[in-house]
C-alpha cells in the first residue's frame, strides 16, 4: 500500500526527533557519570584531609599558660602536616640523653606536664600547631612561692593573667629592672599576687627597701604588649653587697639562680651601677634610712591588714574561715 508522502514526512521527523533525544539523553547520562566521578574524588580527598587534631577549647590570650587539657581533640579537615601538629608527648618531660620520657609526679601523685603558653592570641576552634606555642621559662621550681606586694606602683589597666617587669626609678631617671616577666595571678585595685623564686623574692626586697629609703624614688609595673612573643627583659637591678652574700649563702636558692647573678653583680656596668648611682642615691639618706624605712613597712601592714579583713568578712558564712 502506498505511504502518503505527507505520513512519510512526518514519520521521518519523528524518527530524528526520536534520535536527537536519544543523542541528547546519552549526552546528559555521560555528563553525569563524569559529574558524579568528579563528585566522588572530591569526597575522596576531601575525606583525605579529614585528621584527628587538638583545636583550642576557648578562646587563648597571648602569652597565656596552656596544658593538654585547655584543648580538645576534634575532626577537622586541613592540609597542616602532621609533624607541625602537637602531640601529647609536647606536654611530657623528655630525658636530653636517652630521648625517652620522664614521668615526675606532683604531691598527689599526678603526672606533671611541662608548663607552655601561646605565642600569640589563639580563637577557639584553632588547629594548635607546634610554633603557636613555646615552653615556658617558669617552670615551677621547689622554692617558688605566691607573693603578695602592695608598694608596687600599678598600671591602671592591669588585669589578671597579664604580664609585667617590676621597675626601680631612681630620682634623677635612673630606671632598672628588678624582676622581669611576672605573671599577674591576681591584682587589685592596690596590690598584686606574682609567683616569685627566692632569689626574686630578696632582690625585689632589696629594691623595697631602698625605695622606701630614697625619696623621690618609685617601684613600677610595665606590662609586656604581646608576651607570648616578647622575650623577658634582662634584669639590670643590682642588689647590695650584703643581700648577694645572703642570696649566696640562702640553701633554697637553686644553683642556676646563684651563678647568674653573681655573675651578673660581678660584672663591671653593675658594679658601677650600685657605687655611682644607687649608692650615692643611698648616701644622702642613711641617717633617716631605719625611719624611712619603718614608716614604709607601716603603712604596707595597714594596707595589708584593711585588705585581709575585707577578705575574710566576705568570707563570713561560707566556712572557709574561722570566726570567734
Amino acid at each position: 500500500m502506498a505511504t502518503n508522502p505527507m505520513q512519510r514526512r512526518a514519520r521521518n521527523s519523528f524518527l530524528i526527533g526520536f534520535l536527537l533525544a536519544l543523542i541528547i539523553m546519552a549526552v546528559v547520562v555521560v555528563g553525569l557519570v563524569y559529574k558524579i566521578q568528579g563528585l566522588n574524588g572530591d569526597i575522596d580527598k576531601l575525606e583525605s584531609l579529614q585528621k584527628k587534631v587538638y583545636v583550642a577549647s576557648d578562646y587563648i590570650q597571648s602569652g597565656a599558660e596552656v596544658t593538654i587539657d585547655s584543648f580538645k581533640y576534634d575532626t577537622v579537615q586541613t592540609t597542616v602536616d602532621d609533624n607541625e601538629l602537637i602531640e601529647d608527648e609536647d606536654f611530657k618531660f623528655i630525658d636530653e640523653q636517652s630521648g625517652e620520657i620522664i614521668e615526675k609526679y606532683d604531691s598527689d601523685g599526678n603526672p606533671k606536664q611541662k608548663k607552655m603558653i601561646a605565642k600569640t592570641n589563639v580563637p577557639a576552634g584553632t588547629i594548635i600547631t607546634k610554633d603557636m606555642l613555646e615552653e615556658s621559662e617558669d617552670q615551677m621550681t621547689a622554692d617558688q612561692r605566691l607573693q603578695e606586694y602592695n608598694m608596687i606602683i600599678l598600671p591602671t589597666l592591669l588585669t589578671n593573667g597579664k604580664y609585667i617587669d617590676v621597675r626601680f626609678q631612681l630620682p634623677e631617671g635612673e630606671d632598672y629592672i628588678v624582676v622581669s616577666k611576672k605573671e599577674v595571678i591576681h591584682t587589685n585595685e592596690s596590690s598584686v599576687w606574682l609567683k616569685m623564686s627566692e632569689d626574686e623574692i630578696l632582690t625585689l626586697g632589696n629594691a623595697i627597701v631602698e625605695a622606701y629609703t630614697i625619696p623621690g624614688s618609685k617601684l613600677y609595673a610595665t606590662p609586656y604588649i604581646e608576651p607570648g612573643r616578647q622575650a623577658a627583659a634582662t634584669p639590670t637591678y643590682a642588689v647590695s653587697l650584703a643581700v648577694m652574700n645572703l642570696i649566696n649563702n640562702n640553701p633554697n636558692i637553686r644553683k642556676e639562680a646563684k651563678e647568674g647573678l653573681w655573675k651578673r653583680y660581678n660584672e663591671q656596668e653593675q658594679v658601677d651601677q650600685r657605687n655611682n648611682h644607687i649608692n650615692k642615691a643611698l648616701e644622702s639618706y642613711y641617717d633617716n634610712m631605719k625611719e624611712s624605712v619603718e614608716a614604709g613597712l607601716q603603712e604596707e601592714i595597714t594596707k595589708r591588714q584593711e585588705a585581709r579583713q575585707q577578705y575574710v568578712e566576705s568570707l563570713e558564712g561560707t566556712g572557709m574561715v574561722g570566726t570567734e
